[in-house]
């Protein structure tokens, strides 16, 4: 549509050029005979006239009938009513009419020239300034004509390739007119010239773009998955360290360790793959430069894991780290030996200590200890036992190992030739097996897996503890330990106020230690428990009687098998008695013997040797007798 400004001085080029159209052409652009104003074609001369009410177009003078109202001439009504010269075209109020449609002169037309009635088209190509061209073959409303160029005449910017007329002139396009123009994607942006278009600006390409992305013709922020090096990214759609930005894998451009998948940035700028030597976790490691499937250093203690394989030690403790030993994996047993009766994490059940040239565990070993060997192999240990070398096993021992965990269950349960080991006669094992034959445990095994172990056969404490990375602690291990490398009488020290037929705070000995929190339903006998799990503590309860290199409960709680010889155990005192059974103990031909302290006091109690024999109870297991390992 042309403006109303424009339209008259586009008529008024044309007329202005009335004489020049006379000399050089039999075409009459403007009728000397017309009326100051165009008539009036209404096709209903004597029709009702606007607001009057009316069934159809036929009976209103502008033959336009809406909603039973006759309507004003209007130059979008379809019809040639009012004073225009064609359909809705023409005249004073109408848009100038296109070439073919009547007109009664120029100012009728589009292109400004009206010839016989009808408006005619200007060439754009005649080498003429004619019609309402604003300079020769360019500019105007004709649509068939060209724009102008720059240096060209012009009315307004519409006339110009550039958009831009100043001081009837077309001008330059540039970056800074206001105007989207030359070859810019939007105003002053985009292009090969303009700056970079913001978001939702238009676009071609992403080159368009400050983003560099361009997605249906519109500028967009840059993304991490729009196949473009944009934003902070250091390449396609990696690195930067935007959030939900990936990191670069091996060979991608990079600026920092932290922009690669594998956290190694190198000189190159290019990220590289991870190895076991360049000080960062990454690849499959599960800590730093160690673990995972590759083949590499395995994880030391403390080191995070994910499986046992993982860790130089072949354990990854409930927490993800890797164990000081495979036994220490669960919590229950793992890590809740110490001086402390509370619940949670103390300290490392599988620690050890030097004591006069050997290394012995400082604490016996629990049942929870003794459940992740188990767990570890199904129950089947005499299978793991079958393959150790002549060095670490002695194979006359192996089928005397369960093969599976029913046989295990039993091996540790209540009987199988054991002593004392069925629950409920002030009896009772402390690992945790299925109820059978009547025999049901008042703890649960999470409370009991955190006591010393008790009830267990000489074989399996034996490959246990090969497992565990050493051996069953020996008589001479154990008598270092006691004495602190023979420079003590006791543990602790000097004998003190320790007195081996009544409770103290040395060891715990007459049933002096109580589980906390027992059940309600736990049975008694008056004030006696008769699950004696419930007197045997967890190791490390007594602090008072540790020896000086921290090694708990080397009197009470349990009596203690020995590696010497199959079968073979310390008196040393237990949660029941024993220790002042012990020292009036007479020792057999083949037991170790130490000679009498000085003044004639009695023998020592923790030293003597006794030899558990088929028949009597002891040989397979005794609810009196534990373990310890020495490295």
């Amino acid at each position: 549509m042309l403006e109303a400004g424009r339209f008259v001085g586009a008529a008024l080029v044309a007329l202005g050029m009335s004489a020049f159209a006379v000399a050089c052409s039999t075409s009459i652009q403007v009728d000397p005979g017309a009326d100051a104003g165009p008539p009036n074609v209404d096709p209903n001369p004597n029709g009702k006239g606007a607001g009057e009410t009316c069934a159809d177009g036929s009976e209103c003078r502008t033959g336009v009938c809406t909603a039973g109202v006759c309507q004003d001439a209007t130059n979008k009504d379809g019809i040639k009513n009012g004073q225009e010269s064609d359909v809705d075209c023409g005249g004073p109020a109408g848009p100038g009419c296109a070439s073919g449609k009547q007109c009664r002169d120029a100012s009728d037309c589009l292109s400004g020239m009206c010839n016989g009635g009808v408006c005619g088209g200007s060439s754009g190509k005649d080498g003429v300034k004619n019609g309402m061209e604003t300079d020769v073959d360019c500019g105007g409303p004709a649509p068939d004509v060209d724009r102008c160029g720059d240096g060209k005449g012009c009315l307004d910017g519409k006339d110009c390739q550039s958009k831009v007329c100043e001081a009837g002139k077309c001008k330059a396009a540039s970056p800074t007119d206001g105007v989207q123009n030359g070859d810019e994607t939007d105003v002053d942006c985009g292009g090969a010239k303009a700056p970079k278009c913001d978001f939702d600006k238009g676009c071609k390409v992403g080159g368009d773009c400050g983003s560099g992305v361009c997605k249906a013709g519109k500028c967009v922020a840059p993304s991490a998955n729009d196949g473009i090096k944009n934003g902070n990214e250091t390449d396609v759609d990696c690195g930067g360290g935007d959030p939900g930005t990936p990191k670069c894998a091996d060979g991608k451009d990079c600026n920092l360790g932290d922009d690669c998948v594998n956290a190694i940035c190198n000189n190159a700028k290019k990220c590289d793959g991870p190895s076991f030597n360049d000080g960062i976790k990454n690849g499959t490691e599960t800590d730093v430069d160690c673990g995972g499937p590759a083949a590499g250093p395995r994880c030391d203690t403390g080191k995070q894991c994910l499986v046992h394989a993982d860790c130089a030690s072949n354990g990854c403790a409930y927490d993800n780290t890797c164990a000081s030993h495979p036994s220490c994996t669960q919590l229950e047993g793992g890590y809740t030996c110490g001086a402390n009766d509370v619940a949670g994490k103390q300290e490392d059940c599988c620690a050890s200590a030097a004591v006069g040239g050997y290394t012995v565990d400082k604490h016996l070993i629990t049942a929870g200890r003794m459940r992740a060997f188990l767990d570890r192999f199904n129950g089947n240990i005499r299978a793991y036992a079958a393959a150790l070398p002549a060095a670490q096993w002695n194979q006359a021992y192996t089928n005397e190992l369960p093969a599976n965990y029913d046989e295990a269950n039993t091996q540790l349960g209540p009987f199988y030739d054991k002593r004392a080991c069925e629950t409920g006669s002030s009896t009772g094992h402390t690992f945790w097996t299925p109820p059978t034959f009547g025999d049901t445990k008042d703890f649960s095994k999470a409370v009991l897996d955190t006591k010393a172990l008790n009830c267990v056969p000489w074989w399996i404490t034996a490959a246990f503890c090969v497992w565990d990375g050493g051996h069953l602690t020996t008589e001479a291990e154990l008598r270092a330990a006691y004495t602190n490398a023979n420079t003590t009488a006791y543990p602790w020290g000097a004998i003190g106020t320790y007195v081996t037929n009544a409770q103290n705070d040395f060891a715990i000995q007459y049933y002096s230690y109580a589980t906390p929190n027992p059940p309600a339903n736990a049975r008694r006998n008056g004030e006696d428990y008769l699950d004696i799990a419930f007197y045997i503590a967890p190791p490390g309860r007594r602090p008072n009687g540790y020896n000086v290199t921290g090694h708990t409960d080397m009197v009470g709680n349990l009596l203690e098998w020995v590696g010497d010889r199959d079968r073979q155990f310390v008196w040393k005192g237990s949660f029941e008695r024993h220790a002042s059974e012990a020292d009036f103990y007479t020792p057999g031909p083949n037991d170790p013997w130490l000679a009498k302290t000085s003044g004639g006091a009695p023998w020592q109690w923790g030293y003597n040797i006794g030899t558990g024999r088929p028949g009597d109870g002891r040989g397979v297991g005794y609810y009196g007798i534990g373990a310890r390992c020495s490295r």
